[in-house]
This record gives C-alpha cells, structure tokens and sequence, in this order.
C-alpha cells in the first residue's frame, strides 16, 4: 500500500480551479444563453487561471467542456443552435489541468422554472455522493486493484507480478508532455526548457495550454510520447532519400519522424476524417507526404519500397495512462484486431523491395498482437525474416530486447515521469 497524500493534494488544487470554473459559470447559465458561450466563458477562465482545458483538442475534440442537456445523459457537446430555455435541465462537464495534474468535476443547473422531479432527483444524487466521499481512505488503495480482473487474469500468463506492478503504477500517475523536434531545430531544447530525455526529445512536467508552448505555431516540434518515437529512432539513420511507405499513418507522429529523417514519405490513411487531422499536422510542421485515402490492408500500387512502416490498430493497452477509459473495457476484440494486423503485414510485406524493412508495432501490451503476431507471419513465410534491433541503434530502453531481436516496452520504465508502452519489430524481405 502507497501514500497518495502529496499526489492528491497536487490533484486537488486542479479540481479547485474546475470547480471554480463551475462557481463562475453559474450566473450566467439561464435563459437566453447558448452552450457555445458557456464553452467560451469556461476556457477563458481556466485560462485565465493558469489552466488548461482537458477536452480540448482530445481526439479532435474542439470544445472546452461538455453540456448534457435534459435527456442527454453525458458528453454533450456546446453549440450556437442550442439556446438555454425554461425547464431545462443542464449538466456541466468541466476538466482542467493544472502543472500537469487534472481536476474533473460536473454539475447539474436547472434553468428557470424546473419541476419537483428535477428537484428532487439533483438533490438525492448531491446527498448521495457527499455520503460516499466520507468513506474513501486514499492510504488504503492498490495500484493493481485499477485493472480489471479478466485483463489481468491475462496477463499473469505473460508478466511477472513485479511487471504488473509496475504497470499498475503508471495508471496513477500524471503523464508528462513528451515533444519531438525537428533534427534541424534541436537547438531550441534549450530555449524551451523542460527535461531533454535523448537529444531531439523534451518532456514537460508542468504545462498548460499546448499551442502556447513556444514555437509550436513555427511548427518546430510535434507531441510525441518518448516510447512512441523509438520505432523510426531505431532506422533513422538508414532511410534518408528511401521511399517509405506508412500504411497506418494518422495522425502523423510517426509520418512525421521519418519524414524528419530524410524518407520520401507515402501516407496511406483508411479514415477520411483521420486524414485532415493528418494534413493539418504536416502542414503546421511544414512536412509533405503523398497522402492517399486507402484501406492499408488492400492498398496496392506497382512500386516497391525501401521499407514499410506498420503502426498498427490495436488494443491500446500500452497507453491506458493517457486513455483510462480502456480500463472499463470487458474485452479487447482481439480477434479483430490481431486479423486486421496480420493483413496490414501480409500487404507490406507485398510493397517491398528485395531486401526492404518492415517496421512493425503497437501500443499495445498484449503478447498476440506483439510478439505473437510475428512469430505467426514468420511460420508463413519464407521470403522474410526477423531482422534482430540492435543496441548501437538507440540509446533508452536498451535492456527490453528480447533474445530473438525485438524490443517490448513496458510503461513506467522512465524515473520522473515514466512512458507508454510498445512493441517493436523489424521484418527484413529476402
């Protein structure tokens, strides 16, 4: 058992500033005012305030905070059209960071005139979760107690309990802001401030609001977990003027790091609105890629290719830090996935020159759509094989590759921050 004391108190200063923000809003939530202005009026406040808003900008989320408005249980989303009328019935989603740490609060407002239900049903779930608030001890608390049994129960078949643990301790922790940079501008590191982890790496410890952070708008550095940028680190001194070819490329993280070494990058994107995410990425690094609207499984063309890289949907455990949300899942879809990953390699492999790479990996910490995944391709094939990373290739993370030649990280291995967690494997084509 851990003490969260420090830690909660860190959290508690955010969730004073979310609260606020709430308190604040409160005179101007009646009749005649949109939801889009409640968002307004909230980011500026968080703002104001040293803050930063959570949902903006998550997963191409463009709002401040979320308004759920009468029979809209959560998650609504502000807009100009819905004007606050008599009766109704809203609920306010509000999440603000501070250095780093999250406040996450709602509450509910009856507009005007409300009826006795409403009434009543706001003030039960209020007695409700003052009761329950009494009985929480935050001495008494399991990092590992956060995982789901059956996801768990998985992975006692392929960690160790000291490896569980400390995966379980990355789930409560805040995750720092990992940037990449630009090779030509990794002369700013200095000027940025944060913590250099690797040359062309920085990571924030506290931050707000990101396109605040300096030199984003010159399009000088892009977010990018420090695990996350390892697969191209591995063959970036190999692939300057390559034709390289991304199957999986939004939003563009990766596209990014091999275009940033030189590679002469094919973007291929299944998703039409994941693609404009992606062109807004490279444009403001002022990057170019051939971006093609494609499903990376079937994609085919006459061309041959230096290498491919494969970064593969998958079951995200690698990153639940940053997505807790796939801790309420009650499975992965495994099946799915690991078919979808196996034809995203049986395709690359198609697309490559005689002695090309395949650069394969997820962000996931399930076994079958890693390691298994490859042995799998492997037994297939004759025409490939397993190209073993080496240590000269890469400086952090070293000790995670495994006897055969690939590289498994597992999150939390960073001291003052930790990181996500990832397969990677090279496939070299005979």
């Amino acid at each position: 058992m851990n003490n969260y004391s420090e830690k909660f108190e860190k959290m508690r200063i955010a969730g004073k500033l979310a609260a606020k923000t709430l308190d604040m809003l409160t005179e101007y939530i009646k009749e005649g005012i949109s939801t889009e202005h409640i968002d307004k009026l909230a980011y500026e406040f968080i703002r104001d305030n040293g803050g930063y808003s959570a949902p903006l900008y998550y997963r191409g989320f463009k709002k401040s905070l979320c308004t759920s408005l009468n029979h809209v249980v959560c998650h609504g989303i502000p807009s100009n059209e819905r004007i606050l009328e008599e009766g109704d019935a809203l609920n306010v989603d509000v999440t603000a960071i501070v250095n780093g740490h999250y406040g996450d609060t709602s509450r509910m407002f009856c507009v005007g005139k409300t009826s006795i239900k409403l009434k009543n049903l706001v003030n039960a779930v209020l007695r409700r979760v003052s009761d329950d608030i009494e009985e929480y001890n935050d001495d008494q608390f399991d990092n590992v107690e956060l995982i789901p049994k059956w996801m768990l129960e998985r992975w006692k078949n392929y960690y160790t309990s000291d490896e569980i643990n400390q995966i379980a301790s990355s789930l409560v922790n805040i995750p720092p802001l990992d940037i990449t940079l630009k090779k030509i501008d990794e002369k700013i590191a200095e000027d940025l401030g944060g913590e250099c982890i690797v040359p062309g790496n920085i990571r924030f410890k506290k931050y707000g609001f990101i396109p605040d952070i300096k030199y984003y708008h010159d399009g000088k550095w892009w977010v990018q977990d420090i695990a996350a940028s390892m697969p191209v680190r591995i063959i970036q001194n190999e692939i300057n003027n390559k034709n390289i070819v991304d199957l999986c490329a939004a939003p563009g993280g990766k596209t990014a790091n091999l275009i940033d070494a030189g590679a002469k990058v094919t973007a291929i994107e299944s998703n039409i609105d994941r693609i404009s995410l992606l062109k807004t990425n490279l444009k403001r690094l002022n990057f170019e890629a051939d971006i093609i609207h494609a499903d990376g499984t079937k994609w085919s063309t006459k061309l041959k290719y230096d290498g491919v890289l494969i970064d593969a949907p998958c079951s995200s455990t690698g990153v639940m830090r940053r997505n807790p949300d796939i801790l309420r899942r009650k499975n992965h879809n495994l099946d799915y996935l690991t078919n979808l990953q196996h034809k995203l390699l049986i395709n690359g492999i198609k697309l490559l020159k005689k002695g090309g790479f395949l650069l394969y990996c997820t962000c996931s910490l399930e076994k079958e759509e890693g390691e298994f995944q490859i042995d799998r391709i492997l037994d297939e094939r004759d025409d490939i094989e397993l190209r073993k990373i080496q240590k000269k290739d890469f400086v952090l993370f070293q000790e995670f590759i495994h006897p055969n030649g690939y590289l498994r990280i597992l999150p939390n291995t960073i001291g003052d921050g930790g990181n996500d967690g990832f397969f990677i494997s090279i496939l070299q084509k005979k």
